[in-house]
């Protein structure tokens, strides 16, 4: 039965679910996070475990589901579900509000009391910790956390070097906890569960000297930390990258004509640099730039034909240059197919670019029978068209890239027809270009902490991410995909380059600020002097070590405060 009180509960739980959401992009209303959760607090402190949980969930999906409704345009479009897509996402909501779900439960576990001043700081510490040990170890396929609602706030950012997103999802949920306790009164706790905690009046004096304290160091320690990477970033050796958007949106143009794209911009770009005395080390063109057929190639077997299937083998050595330049438009061009197919014309600036490679070995099988085995790369090559590195992707995309099980259910091709069939790449790539240690990321692999985490041992100096938003259309999964990306740079101190076919390409700096973009839907093209760094911080030698910690915690509050017994059912209202 809906009581009043009922009511309540889900109105604040609502709440919670909103403010969340619009501190994320594209409200990005970041000062919302640092008390999103209270409401929800409010709503679970009177509930059983079972209430508290769907409360919660309600929290979580909601949020979710407005979050990421966009990807209800992406079902539609390149999937035959029709209006089950719909359903779809509701269900994606509800998985990705599980959380919320998980967290507001364990608040709300009963434990046996015990009279320890351990114990109970125990508790208390894991009521915070439990957040980030929750939402790092949930897996969804776009991973993002509380932290990312301060993408636009690199002086709220910089805690992140220290032990990663956790770390800074740790600190809003200490404000959040100290906010909401102290809007609770004293007859509503229990000590025998973690929420919410009795405090003397002296302890709450404690809650706000700990809340203030908790937002002024996120703050104050990324002010001062940000103006000692201004100084590192201007002293450093730097490399002159250029990145070229021509607007291509899936379907939008054929391979030749998308091509031709490239290279006219390539072309003008490099003119313009030289023009003004910054010639260009490096031109970067997005994830899947260059498509069947391929130009013309040489690898460990020998010079390419001129077939229309045709495409960059594994073992790639050298792309033969062009001879002409492009013309004005493609309609004007009176050259060989061979010719129009090259990707240095007119210059010959180093390029990496984006591509689909096969395995020529006949040993190598693809997942899907009947399908070559194909990877998703990034390839650099010098100014003689010589192959400097190939970078396949590792972390390939659920149902996009691969299909669990596929190979024995291939019938998911009939409602996915647009999922790819690739191979993972081993490991992540650093490839080394005069002196320079570049650090390769592939589409989505800039979400990920644990694939930066396994690249930072490598040592990069700039984090380089080509990308393909196109498939997303003009939703808001673009600003969003660059906002979680921004972390890498804070975790690493390093610049993090995005290359896209239609935006957002943009540098960001070693703080997490965006110091130049070419915004979605646009053509263009922008040069920056981009630092080579080598500074080691907390996360590249220990990870996402506030994670890991919390878990250790977190099981042994369990272990030793776990009330023996089935935990209440009944809420008091």
């Amino acid at each position: 039965m809906l009581t009043s009180h009922r009511i309540k509960r889900i109105l604040l739980s609502l709440a919670s679910g909103m403010l969340i959401y619009v501190a994320l992009p594209p409200h990005d209303q970041w000062w919302c996070a640092w008390f999103a959760l209270v409401p929800l607090l409010l709503a679970i402190r009177h509930s059983s475990v079972r209430e508290a949980a769907l409360l919660g969930l309600l929290a979580g999906s909601v949020e979710n589901f407005v979050a990421f409704f966009w990807i209800t345009e992406l079902i539609l479009e390149y999937s035959e579900l029709g209006v089950a897509s719909y359903l779809v996402m509701a269900i994606m909501g509800l998985y990705q509000g599980v959380p919320l779900m998980l967290w507001c439960a364990f608040l709300r576990t009963r434990f046996e009391r015990k009279n320890s001043s351990f114990l109970g700081a125990l508790g208390l510490l894991c009521s915070a910790l439990s957040f980030p040990v929750i939402e790092f170890f949930y897996p969804i396929v776009f991973p993002w956390y509380l932290a990312h609602t301060q993408h636009t706030r690199p002086d709220m950012m910089g805690i992140v070097e220290l032990a990663g997103c956790g770390g800074l999802s740790l600190a809003i949920v200490v404000v959040n906890l100290a906010v909401a306790r102290l809007l609770v009164a004293e007859d509503s706790t229990q000590g025998e569960k973690l929420w919410p905690r009795p405090f003397t009046r002296k302890g709450k004096a404690g809650l706000i000297a700990i809340g203030i304290a908790t937002f002024l160091g996120c703050w104050g320690f990324s002010v001062v930390r940000n103006a000692e990477i201004e100084k590192l970033m201007q002293q450093a050796d730097s490399l002159e990258i250029g990145l070229v958007q021509p607007n291509h949106w899936i379907k939008g143009v054929t391979p030749v004509e998308a091509l031709h794209d490239y290279q006219r911009l390539s072309l003008d770009m490099v003119r313009e640099a030289d023009k003004a005395g910054k010639p260009l080390d490096l031109l970067m063109w997005p994830e899947s730039a260059v498509r069947t057929p391929a130009p013309r190639f040489v690898s460990s077997r020998g010079e390419s034909d001129d077939s229309d299937t045709v495409r960059f083998p594994m073992d790639l050595l050298q792309i033969l240059p062009g001879l002409t330049e492009p013309a004005a438009t493609l309609a004007e061009e009176r050259v060989p197919r061979w010719e129009l197919l090259s990707i240095q014309r007119g210059h010959s600036v180093p390029i990496l670019f984006g591509s689909t490679l096969q395995d020529w070995d006949p040993a190598v099988k693809g997942p899907m029978p009947g399908r070559p085995p194909l990877f998703n790369c990034g390839v650099m090559i010098d100014s003689t068209g010589s192959v400097v590195g190939i970078a396949p992707k590792v972390k390939l995309l659920l149902f996009g890239e691969t299909i669990p099980f596929s190979s024995y259910f291939p019938q998911v091709y009939q409602i996915l027809p647009l999922a790819s069939a690739l191979i993972p790449g081993t490991e992540a790539v650093v490839i080394d270009y005069k002196g320079a240690r570049l650090g390769m990321m592939i589409c989505y692999e800039d979400l990920l902490p644990d694939f930066h985490f396994e690249l930072a041992k490598k040592n990069p100096q700039v984090l380089l991410n080509l990308t393909n938003d196109s498939w997303f259309g003009k939703t808001v999964e673009p600003e969003a995909h660059l906002a979680l990306s921004k972390f890498r740079t804070v975790e690493g101190r390093t610049y993090l380059v995005r290359s896209t076919p239609s935006g957002v390409s943009c540098f960001v700096d070693a703080t997490g600020e965006v110091v130049g973009r070419i915004g979605v839907d646009e053509v263009g093209t922008l040069q920056h002097s981009v630092p080579l760094l080598d500074i080691e911080t907390g996360f590249e030698r220990f990870g996402d070590s506030v994670v890991w910690l919390g878990l250790f915690l977190v099981l042994l509050h369990l272990g030793l405060n776990r009330k023996p017994g089935t935990p209440t059912t009944e809420s008091a209202e």
